[in-house]
């Protein structure tokens, strides 16, 4: 049974860019839900985290 994935912060440590997203479904989209490179600088040192309830707030209000 699929699982959807909880919110997510993404972050690149070397420009500073920052985006959370919460996934609609397990079916994650490369450079919209899920990054394996910052969109910005390419820096391929992204970090990532479960979103926090604030985070996860703002997110929803950016549709």
């Amino acid at each position: 049974m699929p699982i959807k994935p909880p919110p997510t912060t993404w972050h690149c440590p070397k420009c500073q860019w920052r985006k959370t997203v919460s996934p609609k479904s397990d079916a994650l989209q490369a450079g919209v839900e899920w990054f394996d490179h910052c969109p910005q600088c390419g820096c391929r040192e992204i970090e990532s985290r479960e979103a926090t309830a604030l985070e996860r707030i703002a997110a929803s209000l950016k549709l």
